[in-house]
């Protein structure tokens, strides 16, 4: 990685992981006051406003990243392309919160509690006032890591001093929103550092150009979406709260960790897109083949570790009453090595390169497989059959990505390369699965004792190995702490 992806990489992996380590100081507090219920109803109607904001975003969260990273030395051009984005998401965002009116006069599970959809329904508003494409367009990794470490810290002090008991789900719900998007009203404000509105021509905003240009992307969301919100929705009319809260709990934890990988995609896509735009072709496939194997490296051992601490990290975090979600985050474990590699392809390779169109079918692949098993499996097995099809969708989109785009992946997936990597993932799980058989202590500790000698094993295999890119990545870090 150069300086300054690697410098990015680490600002927003700091991002990452105060969203991770803020949620384990909030979640086994919520898990214990909301139970399943709380947690479900909040997740049903926060799946129900995703889809809303998907409609009214019209892709621009994606798009406006590529825009904004091909223009951004450009002082002119970035303020009329930012404009114009920020101009059509706003008017959008008004015929969503017309949606929002017609839900609750017509839906009866939104009656149930319509101060509670209101609530949650300001993610749209926050959403589209955030501009959060922008600052990654720019690569600000600095500005958003400082800001999320500020805004998670105060939501998390409303947490504790406002959200006592079940009776105050409202309070909760409203901790969802603050903690999540909160900082996007410091976004908005923060954007007339780089925006001057008396400098942008409002009379040549060119919308439709950009509604034209964001609808392919706007495709990629929709499908994505099916089966990345659908589960908790139609869990919430075939099942019940319950069901949902324990769907929500397991996928929660997993996706804790997979932060850790989404992080280094959040500051490739600028970058790519810049080099793209530039026409340095040879470094794009240099850099696409160090993210793909830097994603082997990384996903494969964390999705086998989470397979395995799975009965112990759920009861850890969440208490007692979720045992129903331990198979949920046990099964969905394996979506860490499988969206870590999608990611790479899709978001790095194809998006940046123009086909969107391959990443749409792909998707759409994947959500095709998920909503059919969704419907076959969620009666019968409630929370773990929407696991079980999470699982299918994530895997349907990476092989259909490796099948269908391989002639535009700008390097060979050489499974042997990567041989090193698969002898120290099943190292780890043999080594651990012989610890969880004969050492017996108390859930923390063992989740403790089972992290430990999984990483330790892992990396003392690709030592032994003397795997060229475990020692890059062990000097950078090495180095990273001596200049500290």
């Amino acid at each position: 990685m150069s300086k300054s992806i690697r410098k990015n990489y680490l600002l927003n992996l700091v991002n990452s992981g105060t969203q991770i380590l803020f949620p384990l100081i909030s979640f086994p507090y919520v898990s214990r006051i909301m139970m399943a219920d709380g947690i479900g109803q909040v997740n049903f109607y926060g799946s129900i406003i995703q889809y809303i904001i998907l409609a009214c975003s019209l892709g621009i969260p994606m798009y406006g990243i590529r825009e904004v990273a091909r223009v951004r030395e450009d002082r002119l051009a970035l303020q009329q392309t930012t404009m114009a984005l920020l101009s059509l998401h706003s008017l959008l965002t008004l015929v969503g919160y017309a949606v929002v009116a017609l839900l609750c006069l017509t839906v009866g599970r939104i009656q149930e509690n319509i101060p509670l959809f209101l609530i949650i329904s300001m993610n749209l508003f926050f959403t589209t006032i955030g501009c959060e494409w922008f600052y990654q367009g720019i690569e600000d990794f600095g500005y958003i890591t400082v800001r999320g470490i500020i805004v998670k810290t105060l939501s998390l002090v409303f947490l504790f001093l406002f959200v006592k008991s079940r009776n105050q789900l409202l309070l909760y719900g409203l901790y969802t929103v603050l903690g999540a998007l909160g900082g996007n009203l410091f976004n908005f404000l923060r954007l007339r550092k780089y925006v001057n509105p008396r400098e942008v021509d409002w009379r040549s905003l060119g919308l439709k150009k950009h509604v034209r240009a964001a609808s392919a992307v706007f495709l990629f969301y929709v499908v994505t979406s099916v089966y990345l919100q659908l589960s908790s929705v139609l869990l919430g009319f075939m099942r019940d709260d319950e069901q949902v809260g324990y769907y929500a709990v397991g996928l929660k934890i997993v996706r804790m960790v997979m932060m850790v990988s989404s992080a280094f995609g959040a500051v490739m896509l600028p970058r790519v897109s810049n080099i793209i735009a530039e026409k340095r072709l040879d470094e794009f496939e240099r850099l696409s083949s160090k993210a793909f194997e830097f994603m082997v490296f990384l996903t494969l051992p964390m999705a086998v570790g989470m397979i395995l601490v799975s009965s112990y990290l759920v009861p850890v975090l969440s208490g007692p009453g979720y045992g129903s979600a331990i198979p949920v985050a046990a099964i969905t474990s394996s979506i860490i090595f499988v969206i870590g590699l999608s990611n790479v392809l899709g978001m790095q390779v194809f998006y940046p390169l123009g086909k969107i169109g391959l990443v749409n079918l792909c998707t759409g692949i994947g959500a095709l497989v998920g909503l059919v098993i969704n419907l076959l499996l969620i009666k019968p097995f409630g929370a773990t059959g929407s696991a079980i099809a999470t699982v299918a969708a994530e895997t349907g989109v990476t092989l259909s990505m490796m099948i269908l785009g391989r002639k535009y992946i700008p390097f060979t997936i050489s499974w042997h390369r990567y041989l090193d990597y698969l002898l120290g993932a099943a190292t780890m799980l043999a080594v651990v699965l012989l610890v969880r058989t004969y050492v017996h202590l108390p859930d923390v500790l063992m989740l403790l004792l089972l992290c430990a000698a999984g990483v330790l094993v892992y990396a003392g295999i690709l030592a032994v190995r003397n795997n060229v890119f475990y020692l890059e990545v062990k000097d950078r870090m090495v180095g990273l702490l001596r200049k500290k």
